[in-house]
C-alpha cells in the first residue's frame, strides 16, 4: 500500500476521500438534533434566572468545540489510542489523585479543577472515556487468553482503581458508569459463562461493602426511594419532576410556557431534571422523540462496532454505546421515579461543559472506527 502511494500520490488522496464516505452522518445528525433541543431547553429552563442567564451561550460554545473535536479525532486512526492506553490510564489515576489536594469543593464534593476562574474541568468525565479505551485495550490484547480467569480478575483491578478514586470524591454516578463500561466490554469479549457466574456472585456479595463505603446522603437517597415516607421533604425534586411530566400531557404546554419550569417549582431543571422540563413543554410525544433518539444513537454506535476491523475498535464502540445508553436510562429513570436520584446528566442534553466535551471526544473516536470499518477495506 505504501508503494502505491509513492508511485501515484493521487491514490493516497483518493483513498483519504473514500475513507470519509464511511463517516456516519446519521449518527452525527441525531447527536446534532439532541444537542440543539438540549440547548433550547437549557435556555427555557434558565430563562430570566439572574445567575444562569449565560448557560445557553456557554453550552453553544461547548457544542461548537465538541463538533471540532469530533472531526479532528475522526481523522486520527483510533488504533493510536491503543498504544497510548497505558500512559492515559496512569495520567488519569494521577489526575484523580491530585484532585483530593488541588480540587475545588462544591456542594460537598471535590470533583473539579479550577483553571484561573475561566473554566472548570471534571476529571471523572475524562475517566469515563479513558475507561472505555484502557478496558477495550486490556481485553483486545488478551482476547485469546480470556479462558484464564486471572486476566478477568486483573481487569477488575484495572477498572476498580479509577472507580474507587471517583467514588471517593464522592461521585457515585461516574463510578457506576466506569463499572458499567467494564461489564459491557467483558460481555462483548465473550468470557466464559462460568466466569460470569463467579463475577455475579462476587458482585452480589460485595453489595454490603458498597453500602458501607457510600456517603450518608447517598444511602439516604436509596432509602428514600424505597420508602418515600421516611423523609417526605427529601422527595421534593422527584415529586416536582413527576408533576412536570404529567402536566405536559400528549403535546406539552409549549416552549417556554410550562408553569412548573417557568415558575421554578422544578429544581436543577437544566441538568438532572431537564427531561422532566422537556416533557412539560413538549409532552409525551416530545419525550418519546428524545428517548428514540438515544435508542437510534446506541444502535448506530453498536453497528459501527460490529463492522470494526479489530476487537479493539469493536470494544471501543460497545463501551461508548452502553455508556451513553446507561446514562440516558438512569437519568430518565430517576426523572420518572423508577430509579434513585444519583446525579447523572442526560447525555448531549443536560448543561455541562466537561460532560459534553467528553462525550464528543468519545464520539470522535467512534467515528474514527466508522471511517476505517470493514466495508472500506473490502
Amino acid at each position: 500500500m505504501t508503494t502505491s502511494f509513492k508511485s501515484n500520490p493521487n491514490n493516497f488522496i483518493r483513498t483519504r476521500r473514500n475513507i470519509w464516505t464511511n463517516f456516519d452522518w446519521g449518527l452525527m445528525l441525531a447527536i446534532a438534533i439532541l444537542t440543539t433541543i438540549g440547548i433550547a431547553m437549557i435556555r427555557s429552563s434558565t430563562f430570566q434566572h439572574p445567575n444562569l442567564f449565560d448557560t445557553p451561550i456557554k453550552q453553544i460554545q461547548y457544542a461548537l468545540v465538541g463538533a471540532i473535536l469530533i472531526i479532528i479525532l475522526a481523522s486520527i486512526d483510533y488504533r493510536y489510542w491503543q498504544s497510548l492506553s497505558k500512559p492515559l490510564y496512569i495520567l488519569i489515576i494521577i489526575t484523580l489523585s491530585v484532585l483530593f489536594v488541588a480540587g475545588v469543593v462544591a456542594g460537598g464534593a471535590q470533583r473539579w479543577f479550577d483553571f484561573f476562574g475561566l473554566f472548570f474541568v471534571q476529571p471523572s468525565e475524562l475517566a469515563k472515556i479513558g475507561s472505555v479505551i484502557w478496558i477495550a485495550n486490556f481485553f483486545a490484547i488478551r482476547k485469546k487468553n480470556l479462558n484464564d480467569f486471572k486476566w478477568v480478575l486483573l481487569s477488575i483491578l484495572h477498572a476498580g482503581l479509577p472507580a474507587a478514586l471517583v467514588m471517593a470524591q464522592p461521585d457515585l454516578s461516574s463510578a457506576i458508569m466506569i463499572i458499567i463500561v467494564w461489564i459491557s466490554i467483558i460481555w462483548a469479549a465473550e468470557i466464559q459463562i462460568k466466569h460470569l457466574a463467579i463475577l455475579s456472585t462476587i458482585s452480589v456479595s460485595s453489595l454490603p461493602f458498597l453500602w458501607f463505603i457510600m456517603e450518608q446522603y447517598q444511602r439516604n437517597r436509596v432509602i428514600n426511594f424505597i420508602n418515600p415516607q421516611n423523609d417526605p421533604g427529601a422527595q421534593y425534586n422527584v415529586r416536582q419532576a413527576i408533576i412536570s411530566i404529567g402536566s405536559g400531557g400528549w403535546f406539552g404546554q409549549g416552549y417556554n410556557q410550562a408553569s412548573q419550569v417557568q415558575l421554578r417549582f422544578l429544581k436543577v431543571r437544566h441538568t438532572d431534571f431537564i427531561f422532566s422540563a422537556t416533557a412539560a413543554e413538549f409532552g409525551f410525544v416530545g419525550a418519546l422523540i428524545i428517548m428514540l433518539l438515544f435508542v437510534f444513537i446506541t444502535w448506530r454506535i453498536l453497528r459501527i462496532g460490529n463492522n470494526a476491523q479489530d476487537p479493539f475498535g469493536s470494544y471501543l464502540c460497545y463501551g461508548m454505546a452502553i455508556m451513553i445508553f446507561a446514562q440516558a436510562f438512569f437519568n430518565i429513570g430517576m426523572n420518572l421515579n423508577l430509579l434513585p436520584v444519583i446525579g447523572l446528566p442526560l447525555p448531549f442534553f443536560s448543561y455541562g461543559g466537561s460532560a459534553l466535551l467528553t462525550l464528543c471526544i468519545g464520539l470522535g473516536i467512534v467515528q474514527s472506527v466508522a471511517v476505517r470499518q470493514k466495508q472500506y477495506e473490502s
